[in-house]
């Protein structure tokens, strides 16, 4: 197994440590989902709501997998509901991702067998 590089950015937080070790107990779970994931950025963010004098919070997720980088943005009410919604979408996306390279994969495997047996 590889090792993920894992740069967690944190700000206009109170408690900026106490959510970064949040986000990297959750995004280091990610390897589980698919192995070939090379790097994870998080950037959390607190910022004053548009609609009124509470802060949101936003929770942006950069993976990076060989040939493609996924990217996820949340914006919940507390960071670690921002932290939690992103944690899920990511794993539905890297599900998701994986399922495709492995159909591509299977699909090539099945050609090349179907041209052997037709080839006497």
């Amino acid at each position: 197994m590889c090792i993920v590089h894992i740069t967690i950015s944190a700000i206009h937080l109170k408690n900026p440590q106490k959510a970064k070790d949040y986000a990297k107990s959750k995004f280091t779970k990610l390897t589980k989902y698919d192995q070939r994931i090379e790097k994870i950025e998080v950037r959390l963010i607190g910022a004053l709501s548009h609609r009124d004098k509470n802060t949101d919070f936003d929770c942006e997720l950069k993976i990076v997998v060989p040939g493609h980088d996924l990217e996820i943005k949340d914006t919940q009410s507390t960071i670690t509901a921002a932290i939690d919604k992103a944690e899920d979408r990511v794993k539905r996306l890297l599900v998701k991702n994986k399922e495709k390279h492995l159909s591509k994969k299977h699909k090539l495997g099945l050609i090349s067998k179907i041209r052997q047996k037709l080839s006497f």
